[in-house]
């Protein structure tokens, strides 16, 4: 074949990857793997045998949540350039059982903390020792081999995916591979769990089980003691709030099977919490709903007031002194930008985690849109949503051409920032959650009522919810109602919706710029 010159490396593959997937189960020799990698034979052998052992890579220090330091070994360019093609055939290649939730394509630590959450008495979370670099070459090359490549093939792609006999945490690769590594353990732990009637999930190395019922398995596991003396309350599920068990005993059946998959567990990390205490799954907690930890909040809060009142560039260098000197060639050149980087990550997580409605999550967006005056885009986009609807029309689709959209366009003439569902829900948003952040975000409310409108569910759940709303927040804001019919039927709606009876309505004529007027000098006092 013809191969890419080696000036100009691609990281993507030329061929279609089915056909590349082919090419893999397929391989035999070491010209079949530079077919396959797309790159020639000869640099192939430079770039893979160049160095004894990979010590091309660049190792460096990152630190853990709990601040001790993470060993991370970078690969060198090119080699790095034939990982991720490699990455996008194994991606193809491999099928993530539903449990799977660390490195795979549409799921997210989100995903493995929803099955866990509010419905369980007991979370059991454990820790596996070394996760990559209990995964040697030979088992790597087993794996290669189990898909069909010969040996020779297979020993040559272990020699690309791996760095001194190990997987290399810092490899675009090792995180499939550990994957498909591990299918074997998640079957095992998925039968145990299904035995059981337990929930089982796995990110990476971290291996969490939940259970609903009020005796947690003592197959499973089993707490020895308690830093208090209420021994009994283990057999009820009961568990007072800030009790932490000093010893936990796993069950033989799931050490067994996870010392048989080739693996070890970290005795220090296992840990079993009940519902009265916080529960984490991969850091969220789940005891009610998925969220971050107060503290992580907390973190947040003080690096905007650090920017604020530093600027980001001392913010950044105080960071660094903190967090990151103590740990080998990390090296930073610009301070402020890598402490804004940080803080975006931070930001972009906590709106994967609860959402990019949250209130707390769109409060720092728009502070930080006042600080950074150049923010990101989803920080623009989340001011955008920050701000406040003059008004929010509840209406049937049967009304929206007639009633709803000319309305919708006098009453923006006028300079009301006025919400309609056609104009702010865009193809693959979340209807419903565009509609409560607007209705949260709304000052007034106008209901559209005819005879489509109180028949139809979604208008009669949007006009439900506004009504609670009222009467629970002491008639804060108004609810304006637009009557449109007869006087037959517009007493019908009256009697379908008492609670209407008292509000000043305005009859629909067919003119929108009477209606609007009319809206706006009802709420003219409100508005400023």
């Amino acid at each position: 074949m013809r191969y890419p010159k080696i000036a100009k490396p691609t990281t993507e593959l030329v061929r279609p990857t089915e056909d590349s997937v082919k090419l893999f189960k397929a391989a035999h020799t070491f010209g079949d793997v530079a077919e396959l990698l797309e790159v020639h034979p000869g640099h192939l052998k430079r770039w893979l045998y160049k160095y004894p052992g990979h010590s091309g890579y660049k190792d460096f220090e990152i630190p853990k949540k709990n601040g001790k330091p993470r060993q991370i070994s970078a690969p060198p360019k090119n080699i790095s350039i034939l990982q991720q093609k490699f990455k996008t055939i194994l991606d193809a290649v491999y099928q993530p059982k539903d449990c799977v939730f660390g490195f795979v394509n549409k799921r997210s630590v989100v995903g493995g903390a929803n099955i866990h959450k509010k419905q369980s008495r007991w979370v059991l979370n454990i820790d596996l020792e070394d996760f990559y670099t209990s995964i040697h070459f030979g088992r790597v090359r087993g794996l290669f081999m189990s898909f069909g490549a010969g040996e020779n093939a297979s020993t040559t792609l272990a020699h690309l995916v791996t760095k001194d006999g190990v997987l290399p945490q810092g490899a675009c690769t090792s995180p499939v591979i550990s994957n498909m590594i591990a299918f074997k353990l998640d079957r095992k732990l998925i039968n145990i769990a299904n035995k059981y009637n337990l929930k089982y999930s796995r990110y990476a190395d971290d291996i969490t089980f939940s259970y609903r019922y009020c005796t947690f398995p003592k197959h499973i596991a089993i707490l020895d003691k308690y830093s208090g003396d209420d021994q009994e309350q283990h057999k009820e599920g009961q568990y007072k709030s800030g009790l932490e068990p000093e010893n936990i005993t796993l069950g033989p059946l799931l050490v067994h099977a996870i010392t048989k998959s080739g693996f070890t567990i970290n005795t220090n990390k296992n840990r079993l919490f009940s519902k009265r205490q916080r529960q984490e799954v991969t850091g969220l907690t789940v005891n009610e709903f998925t969220n971050v930890n107060r503290k992580f909040i907390r973190q947040i809060r003080a690096m905007i007031h650090a920017i604020r009142k530093f600027g980001p560039e001392l913010a950044g260098i105080e960071y660094i002194e903190k967090y990151r000197a103590p740990y080998k060639n990390c090296e930073v050149n610009n301070h402020a930008e890598y402490f804004l980087n940080v803080l975006y990550g931070k930001l972009s997580f906590l709106r994967m985690v609860r959402g990019k409605t949250d209130v707390c999550y769109l409060d720092f967006c728009l502070s930080m849109s006042k600080i950074d005056p150049e923010p990101p885009t989803f920080i623009k986009e989340a001011v955008k949503m920050r701000q406040k609807f003059d008004l929010f029309i509840i209406h049937a689709s049967e009304d929206k051409n007639e009633i709803a959209t000319p309305l919708h366009e006098h009453l923006t003439k006028i300079g009301l920032n006025v919400f309609i569902d056609e104009k702010y829900i865009k193809i693959g948003d979340s209807f419903i959650e565009k509609i409560n952040h607007a209705l949260g975000q709304s000052k007034h409310i106008i209901a559209i009522l005819s005879s489509h409108s109180v028949e139809k569910s979604w208008p009669k759940h949007e006009l439900q919810a506004v009504l609670a709303r009222h009467i629970a927040s002491d008639g804060n804001g108004k609810i304006i109602p637009i009557m449109a019919g007869n006087k037959y039927e517009i007493q019908t709606i009256l009697d379908k919706w008492p609670l209407l009876s008292d509000k000043r309505y305005h009859k629909w004529e067919g003119d929108p710029d009477a209606a609007a007027q009319e809206i706006a000098d009802s709420i003219g006092t409100v508005i400023s």
